[in-house]
């Protein structure tokens, strides 16, 4: 069991699928259905316990998009524990979701934009009574962290976890268990615990065990992640078998080696993973691609003292058409960064943007690719170098003449962070601005709202520089805002907004939150109040958060919302919700509820998590979910884990490895 994150888009108020407990728990924020992957299963490694097949995953090649529905997180119902999942899972059918809206892309790449943990762990406003009766200027600062203290970690939480994954079998507890004492990462004797669950029937707790090496981050665990990789005689003897690793151990120990590398310092334990990870990448032959996806994944986070070598031999894989096209997909990405702090004059930048370029330009690159170049000349593009006129250009082709709608919205993305790379005053920061606003304008309903949020990235990013974007775009955005009556498209301009910090917005996103019905929306408008840091209507927030307990999407963005305005009160009332005074929470509840409290990472739910988890009362879900969020408030990790994988990826090019609804590495929480 590895704590789900629980992913996008279920269409409107309605539950395109029901939310999952894979390895843990559901996570990732509001509207959460992931997109089909498109990774061939791996040969069944029989399960302790047999499951029932998913349904086939649909082709990652985005279709002709229905009109865009808006996202809900996780849903109301109160599902039964799923079946174990089959180790050759693939991800469930959505037919009815558009995976080309904004809605994915945020999800996706959220946790930098709200890097919420630090800010509410890095000081707090005293909460009393509320800011619209005091005033904001009597609001008393109180200089205090949130953040859990050593003592609590020590003595308490890892005690408490290690003895629930000693006295319990129950898969999702022990998986939650497993990856909240990998994430806090103080504790390198859980190794062996971690060496037991490789032998396990179960393959999802095997899976996990191999995963939680990784995310130890410990040199300690490169032996047994190098063991599982590389399929040895020793690999076998860590699982129990006679024959191969499965191979979604496998996956998963390659995805590991990415995060051990990129945390070393020890250049020498770095070449012996860039080795096995491109080792692995060009002799696997078999139809299992994950394997593949993780090596490329993996090459790209791996810290190197010399990106370039490692750049030259993905950029060359990615030219070998004859390479599958899922895995040359994740080649740009992993490209750019790799050469994010490479001077933007060095030959290996320039090389990797003209081919960026030429594949975003032919008729032969596949969707996948043509996506991912896309991205990449966005992440590695600079506005001062000779080529930045002729990336504007192919950007810009792509979106007016190309024909592949998801590849036409990522350019909206690229541009913003093209145009926030160079100075205020420079010719393709006022280009970018002016194509951006124009096409928020006049362009395609399905194109605006990503306009809006560009607009909101590019700001957040020029502010993370210590510049500043013209007055011009927070106006056009509010007009945009204040005249959308599509609940998903006025989603996008909120949360571009909040990206601005607009104060001049936060009256109409606070009424928008009446007049819109749509829970969704009204979700992203708390989180833009939030971003914003509009003080004065937590206790709005507080209250919507109380009243939605049947919409866990809404709670859980309302939660977040508070979080952002350093409001402590609201790990209390998400408490509530985990352990209410009369019944059981559904499972989306707890999802949504637990997910939020680890997101916000408050020390004083440190004592009724351990009471919650401990109590045999309660449901197992609700036991591991309190397990997952009690990892989660104490972990080293300030982003979510996964975002070293999430961020900047091209989620189109899914294998069930990488997100699958449920057991995937951006799946787990």
């Amino acid at each position: 069991m590895k704590p789900a994150t629980t992913l996008f888009a279920l269409v409107f108020s309605l539950v395109l699928a029901p939310p999952v407990i894979g390895h843990g728990g559901t996570y990732r924020g509001p509207g959460d259905t992931v997109p089909p992957g498109a990774g061939a299963p791996a040969a069944p490694a029989a399960p302790a316990t047999p499951s029932t097949p998913a349904t086939p995953s649909t082709p990652a090649t985005p279709t002709t998009p229905t009109t865009p529905a808006t996202p809900t997180t996780p849903a109301t119902p109160t599902p039964p524990v799923p079946p174990p999942p089959s180790p050759a899972v693939t991800a469930a059918s959505v037919p009815s979701v558009d995976l080309t809206r904004w809605e994915f892309w945020w999800e996706f790449n959220k946790g930098p934009f709200l890097n919420l943990k630090a800010k509410i762990q890095s000081g707090a406003v005293s909460t009393g009574t509320s800011d619209i009766l005091s005033g904001l200027s009597g609001a008393a600062s109180v200089a205090t962290t949130l953040a859990p203290t050593a003592s609590q970690i020590q003595n308490t939480i890892i005690p408490e976890l290690r003895d629930l994954m000693k006295k319990e079998d129950d898969r999702d507890i022990v998986g939650a268990c497993m990856m909240a004492l990998a994430k806090i990462q103080l504790d390198t004797t859980v190794q062996e615990i971690f060496k037991d669950n490789l032998k396990s029937g179960d393959q999802e707790i095997a899976e996990t065990a191999a995963l939680a090496f990784g995310v130890l981050q410990s040199a300690d665990a490169f032996p047994v992640l190098e063991a599982l990789a590389t399929n040895s005689s020793d690999g076998l003897k860590l699982c129990g078998r006679e024959t191969d690793v499965p191979d979604r151990t496998r996956a998963f120990a390659l995805y590991g080696l990415g995060l051990l590398g990129n945390k070393t310092t020890d250049t020498t334990l770095q070449e012996k993973i860039l080795d096995i990870l491109w080792t692995t990448l060009i002799t696997d032959e078999s139809n299992f691609k994950d394997l593949r996806v993780a090596c490329v994944i993996g090459l790209g986070v791996t810290a190197q003292v010399d990106p370039v070598p490692t750049a030259e031999k993905l950029l060359g894989y990615l030219k070998d058409s004859g390479n599958d096209k899922l895995v040359r997909a994740h080649c740009p990405n992993a490209i750019a960064k790799l050469l994010e702090k490479t001077p933007p004059d060095a030959a290996i930048v320039k090389q990797s943007l003209n081919v960026f370029i030429d594949l975003a330009g032919s008729k032969k690159t596949t969707n996948e690719v043509l996506q991912s170049a896309v991205q990449a000349l966005g992440m590695l593009g600079d506005g001062d170098m000779d080529l930045g006129q002729e990336i504007f250009a192919t950007l810009k082709n792509v979106n007016d003449k190309g024909k592949n709608l998801q590849a036409k919205n990522f350019t909206a993305i690229a541009m913003a962070q093209f145009g926030a790379s160079v100075d205020d005053n420079h010719p393709i920061r006022t280009t970018t601005i002016k194509y951006l606003l124009e096409k928020m304008r006049k362009g395609k309903s399905t194109y605006r709202p990503w306009c809006g949020l560009a607009l909101g990235a590019m700001a957040f990013y020029i502010n993370e520089n210590g510049g500043t974007i013209s007055s011009t775009v927070e106006r056009s955005l509010r007009d945009a805002f204040v005249n959308e009556k599509n609940p998903s498209r006025k989603g996008g301009y909120a949360i571009g907004l909040g990206l601005l910090k607009a104060e001049t917005a936060k009256e109409d996103l606070r009424a928008s939150m009446d007049t819109v019905s749509d829970a969704s929306f009204r979700g992203y408008a708390a989180v833009a109040l939030g971003l914003i840091g509009a003080r004065e209507y937590k206790d709005y927030l507080t209250t919507v958060v109380q009243d939605n307990v049947r919409k866990p999407d809404l709670l859980k963005q309302a939660s977040i919302g508070l979080g952002l305005m350093k409001d402590k009160s609201v790990s209390g009332v998400l408490l509530k919700l985990i352990k209410p005074d009369k019944g059981n929470p559904s499972l989306a509840v707890l999802a949504a509820a637990a997910s939020a409290i680890g997101f916000i990472g408050d020390k004083s739910s440190v004592t009724p998590l351990v009471e919650t988890m401990n109590n045999k009362g309660l449901t197992s879900l609700a036991r591991a979910f309190s397990a997952i969020a009690l990892g989660a408030v104490a972990e080293r990790f300030q982003l979510p884990w996964n975002s070293l994988f999430s961020v900047d990826i091209n989620y189109r090019s899914a294998v069930v490895t990488l997100t699958n609804q449920n057991t995937g590495i951006l799946d787990i929480m």
